[in-house]
Protein backbone atom coordinates (compact mmCIF):
# COMPACT_ATOMS: atom_id res chain seq x y z
CA UNK A 1 0.00 0.00 0.00
CA UNK A 2 1.30 3.46 -0.95
CA UNK A 3 0.07 6.95 -0.19
CA UNK A 4 1.20 9.53 -2.75
CA UNK A 5 0.81 13.31 -2.80
CA UNK A 6 0.97 14.84 -6.27
CA UNK A 7 0.82 18.60 -6.81
CA UNK A 8 0.88 21.08 -9.66
CA UNK A 9 4.29 22.75 -9.99
CA UNK A 10 3.70 26.15 -11.62
CA UNK A 11 6.49 25.70 -14.17
CA UNK A 12 6.98 21.94 -14.60
CA UNK A 13 3.36 20.82 -14.26
CA UNK A 14 2.25 17.84 -12.15
CA UNK A 15 4.91 16.28 -9.91
CA UNK A 16 4.99 13.89 -7.02
CA UNK A 17 5.84 15.73 -3.82
CA UNK A 18 6.06 12.78 -1.47
CA UNK A 19 5.25 9.08 -1.32
CA UNK A 20 4.90 6.94 1.74
CA UNK A 21 6.36 4.49 2.42
CA UNK A 22 9.61 5.73 0.92
CA UNK A 23 10.04 2.57 -1.17
CA UNK A 24 10.40 3.53 -4.80
CA UNK A 25 7.24 3.52 -6.88
CA UNK A 26 7.34 1.83 -10.26
CA UNK A 27 8.10 4.35 -13.02
CA UNK A 28 4.93 3.54 -14.97
CA UNK A 29 2.82 4.11 -11.83
CA UNK A 30 4.48 7.52 -11.39
CA UNK A 31 3.71 8.39 -15.02
CA UNK A 32 0.09 7.30 -14.60
CA UNK A 33 -0.37 9.39 -11.44
CA UNK A 34 0.97 12.45 -13.22
CA UNK A 35 -1.37 11.84 -16.17
CA UNK A 36 -4.34 11.28 -13.81
CA UNK A 37 -3.63 14.68 -12.31
CA UNK A 38 -4.04 16.25 -15.75
CA UNK A 39 -7.35 14.51 -16.50
CA UNK A 40 -10.31 16.84 -16.85
CA UNK A 41 -12.66 15.01 -14.52
CA UNK A 42 -15.58 16.69 -12.82
CA UNK A 43 -15.23 14.39 -9.81
CA UNK A 44 -12.77 15.04 -7.01
CA UNK A 45 -12.84 11.39 -5.85
CA UNK A 46 -12.17 8.67 -8.42
CA UNK A 47 -10.60 5.26 -8.79
CA UNK A 48 -8.47 3.77 -11.52
CA UNK A 49 -8.02 0.00 -11.70
CA UNK A 50 -4.85 -1.30 -13.34
CA UNK A 51 -5.97 -4.82 -14.22
CA UNK A 52 -2.59 -6.08 -15.46
CA UNK A 53 -0.80 -4.78 -12.34
CA UNK A 54 -3.53 -5.92 -9.94
CA UNK A 55 -3.64 -2.45 -8.39
CA UNK A 56 -6.26 0.08 -7.52
CA UNK A 57 -5.40 3.76 -7.38
CA UNK A 58 -7.95 5.78 -5.43
CA UNK A 59 -7.56 9.54 -5.83
CA UNK A 60 -8.84 12.71 -4.21
CA UNK A 61 -8.20 16.12 -5.79
CA UNK A 62 -8.00 19.09 -3.47
CA UNK A 63 -7.19 22.77 -3.41
CA UNK A 64 -5.04 24.37 -0.74
CA UNK A 65 -5.16 28.11 0.03
CA UNK A 66 -1.77 29.63 -0.75
CA UNK A 67 -0.12 33.01 -0.51
CA UNK A 68 2.29 32.02 -3.28
CA UNK A 69 0.09 30.02 -5.66
CA UNK A 70 -1.47 31.29 -8.84
CA UNK A 71 -5.01 32.36 -8.02
CA UNK A 72 -4.24 31.96 -4.32
CA UNK A 73 -4.37 28.17 -4.52
CA UNK A 74 -2.18 25.10 -4.76
CA UNK A 75 -3.62 22.06 -6.53
CA UNK A 76 -3.02 18.63 -5.09
CA UNK A 77 -4.09 15.03 -5.44
CA UNK A 78 -3.79 12.42 -2.73
CA UNK A 79 -3.65 8.86 -4.07
CA UNK A 80 -3.84 5.55 -2.27
CA UNK A 81 -2.39 2.62 -4.20
CA UNK A 82 -3.50 -0.78 -3.02
CA UNK A 83 -4.08 -4.34 -4.21
CA UNK A 84 -6.99 -5.32 -2.01
CA UNK A 85 -10.64 -4.63 -2.51
CA UNK A 86 -11.90 -2.08 -0.04
CA UNK A 87 -14.97 -0.36 1.27
CA UNK A 88 -15.38 2.87 -0.68
CA UNK A 89 -16.74 4.80 2.29
CA UNK A 90 -13.76 3.85 4.49
CA UNK A 91 -11.18 4.90 1.88
CA UNK A 92 -13.07 8.07 0.95
CA UNK A 93 -13.23 9.07 4.64
CA UNK A 94 -9.54 8.25 5.06
CA UNK A 95 -8.52 10.43 2.08
CA UNK A 96 -10.78 13.32 3.12
CA UNK A 97 -9.49 13.21 6.71
CA UNK A 98 -5.86 13.11 5.55
CA UNK A 99 -6.38 16.05 3.17
CA UNK A 100 -8.14 17.96 5.95
CA UNK A 101 -5.12 17.48 8.22
CA UNK A 102 -2.86 18.79 5.46
CA UNK A 103 -5.04 21.78 4.58
CA UNK A 104 -5.52 22.88 8.20
CA UNK A 105 -1.79 22.92 8.98
CA UNK A 106 -0.46 26.45 9.20
CA UNK A 107 1.54 27.62 6.16
CA UNK A 108 1.58 24.06 4.80
CA UNK A 109 1.31 25.44 1.24
CA UNK A 110 5.02 26.25 1.48
CA UNK A 111 5.81 22.51 1.38
CA UNK A 112 4.60 22.51 -2.22
CA UNK A 113 7.68 24.63 -3.02
CA UNK A 114 10.19 22.02 -1.83
CA UNK A 115 11.50 21.61 -5.40
CA UNK A 116 11.27 25.29 -6.35
CA UNK A 117 14.35 27.46 -6.88
CA UNK A 118 12.55 30.76 -6.26
CA UNK A 119 11.57 30.14 -2.63
CA UNK A 120 14.47 28.04 -1.41
CA UNK A 121 15.49 30.36 1.44
CA UNK A 122 12.31 29.91 3.49
CA UNK A 123 12.80 27.49 6.42
CA UNK A 124 9.03 26.92 6.55
CA UNK A 125 9.29 25.01 3.26
CA UNK A 126 11.27 22.23 4.94
CA UNK A 127 9.11 22.39 8.07
CA UNK A 128 5.96 22.07 5.97
CA UNK A 129 7.42 19.20 3.96
CA UNK A 130 8.32 17.32 7.14
CA UNK A 131 4.83 18.02 8.52
CA UNK A 132 3.24 16.52 5.38
CA UNK A 133 5.48 13.44 5.64
CA UNK A 134 4.44 13.00 9.26
CA UNK A 135 0.72 13.41 8.41
CA UNK A 136 1.00 10.81 5.63
CA UNK A 137 2.90 8.39 7.88
CA UNK A 138 0.44 8.71 10.77
CA UNK A 139 -2.66 8.51 8.60
CA UNK A 140 -1.46 5.53 6.57
CA UNK A 141 -0.37 3.69 9.72
CA UNK A 142 -3.79 4.29 11.22
CA UNK A 143 -5.54 3.03 8.08
CA UNK A 144 -3.41 -0.12 7.95
CA UNK A 145 -4.23 -0.84 11.60
CA UNK A 146 -7.95 -0.32 10.94
CA UNK A 147 -7.87 -2.63 7.92
CA UNK A 148 -6.01 -5.32 9.88
CA UNK A 149 -8.50 -5.20 12.74
CA UNK A 150 -11.53 -5.61 10.47
CA UNK A 151 -12.90 -9.09 9.87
Amino acid sequence: MHLVLTYFHQIKGPEILVSYPDAKLEEDIIEKLIRFFDLDINETFFEIILINKHKRIINLYFELPSEWGRGGLELGMLSLIMKEKYKSRLIYTFLVDTVHKIITSENIFKAFYKNDDFHDNDIEIDLGFEAIKKILFNCLSSLINRLKSRP
